[in-house]
């Protein structure tokens, strides 16, 4: 059992160790090459983009003029382009891993103006990471759904905490939060939905899912995985195609918490009564014998 909750992520520090190069516990280091790495290359850390991060004009937002430029361009590839912003913390301890389909650009807007004002006020790399991780992934008002879908399924209850809003706050030491892309994607200058193209027939997308991602979840080994939406599904899938993860583990089924995905009430409820029974199984399977 975990001896109480550490401190909120606006405040603590961060353990130090690797997993094939990715940032476990912390944000890994980077060579001085120019090349971003990505998918297929080295891992783009905030280590590497720090100087750029930090010298983004002030202001309370930052548009995509600001954000959108060739310094944190990962990939491009036709109408398609990816770009960095620092979600590359990884919490190994976790014992719930959420896969989205990719930060959209307000997730990445909040993500980089946290880390610009963090780097001005002379934060550790690693402490940047961290709380920049929590305070940008699925922020905005699909968090609100979220956080009551999570709770509806008795995710809270298992976990023995009073909402799954504390996984954003007091207790982010339970989470750890992926995505089928892990950087901002855009189709055309707009966010990705997960669908065109579809990520397991792009064969750039496809070596995210099987490099980031699966390298991500490998990092978090005790951790259940919940799936949201569809493309996140198909995302966790193709791993679990190529063995490369536990099915047992896996719980797929939620809806996208986005307010663009219109049906996410309806469908919700066609499957909080299984996932709530599933989750408490799992839960139930992972307590220590005792006696």
């Amino acid at each position: 059992m975990n001896g109480g909750p550490p401190s909120p992520p606006m405040l603590g520090g961060v353990a130090h160790s690797r997993h094939r190069g990715l940032s476990v516990g912390r944000c890994a280091d980077i060579s001085d090459s120019p090349q971003h790495g990505g998918a297929g290359g080295a891992v783009p850390t905030l280590s590497h983009f720090a100087p750029r991060i930090a010298a983004l004009p002030p202001g309370e937002r930052l548009t995509k003029a600001d954000l959108l430029i060739p310094d944190f361009l990962l990939h491009e590839a036709g109408r398609l382009a990816i770009y960095y912003a620092p979600f590359d913390y990884v919490n190994p301890a976790a014992r719930v891993v959420l896969v989205g389909i990719a930060p959209g650009f307000r997730q990445m807007e909040i993500a980089l103006r946290g880390a610009r004002d963090l780097l001005g006020a002379g934060e550790e790399l690693t402490v940047v990471a961290e709380r920049v991780k929590y305070l940008a992934s699925f922020a905005g008002p699909i968090r609100r759904f979220l956080v009551q879908m999570l709770d509806g399924i008795g995710l809270a209850q298992a976990l023995g905490i009073a909402t799954c809003a504390d996984l954003y706050g007091a207790r982010h030491d339970l989470l750890h939060t992926t995505a089928a892309v892990r950087h901002p994607v855009f189709v055309g200058g707009k966010d990705w939905n997960g669908h065109t193209p579809p990520a397991r027939r792009n064969p750039l997308l496809v070596r995210y899912v099987r490099e980031d991602m699966r390298a991500e979840l490998a990092a978090v080994p005790d951790a259940l995985v919940l799936t949201l939406g569809r493309c996140a599904e198909d995302a966790v899938q193709l791993l679990l195609d190529e063995g490369v993860l536990e099915l047992a583990r896996c719980l797929i089924g939620l809806p996208h918490p986005s307010g663009a995905n219109g049906r996410r009430y309806v469908q919700y409820a066609q499957v909080r009564d299984d996932l709530t029974r599933r989750v408490a199984a799992w839960f139930t399977d992972q307590t220590p014998a005792t006696g």
